[in-house]
């Protein structure tokens, strides 16, 4: 499919960026989860309502009317991730994930400060951390402060495969020396 857009934090390629979320709303569980819920809106319509309870199941779609449930069936079905076509419900998490990171991203907007994002080994975007550095600090391999950063992201999750920051427009790699266990 061609005319697709790619979204910034997630790489969702979607046909059109009409569908926006209002009312984004998450909590912890005691199951250890995030249980949340989005009111999903088409030119300041309420198309339905976007809402995982944060057990271990999937993010689950009200639509509004049965027209809207067709319509956004249909702008699922021709959303792309990695050249694929998700189910509907990593769709969903996917723009969660996008309005969750503007949000992180908007805070971070000064050029002093740098947004950093894990990765897991399946591509999943984990914690977000602020840091007092400019994200053009970051790209420079020299940066005397980058072997203390690896040391202390180490140690705050030793599980994340891959590090990114946000540079004011997309996200890159964030290329930290080994730090060996």
């Amino acid at each position: 499919m061609t005319g697709l857009i790619k979204m910034p934090h997630t790489g969702l390629e979607v046909p059109h960026t009409r569908y926006m979320l209002a009312q984004f709303q998450q909590m912890a569980t005691a199951t250890c989860g995030i249980a949340y819920s989005a009111t999903l809106i088409e030119e300041e319509r309420c198309v339905g309502v976007l809402e995982n309870k944060g057990n271990g199941g999937g993010t689950q779609f009200y639509p509004a009317t049965a027209e809207d449930h067709q319509a956004v069936h249909t702008f699922a079905g021709a959303c792309r991730l990695d050249g694929e076509t998700p189910p509907d419900e990593e769709v969903f998490e996917c723009l969660i994930v996008e309005y969750d990171l503007a949000q992180e991203v908007a805070k971070f907007g000064s050029g002093r400060t740098a947004l950093l994002r894990a990765i897991d080994e399946d591509g999943w975007i984990g914690i977000t951390i602020g840091i007092d550095a400019a994200p053009a600090r970051l790209a420079q391999a020299d940066c005397p402060f980058l072997p203390r950063l690896a040391r202390d992201l180490k140690a705050s999750d030793p599980y994340v495969t891959a590090w990114e920051f946000w540079t004011g427009d997309q996200w890159q790699p964030l290329n930290l020396p080994v730090i060996p266990d």
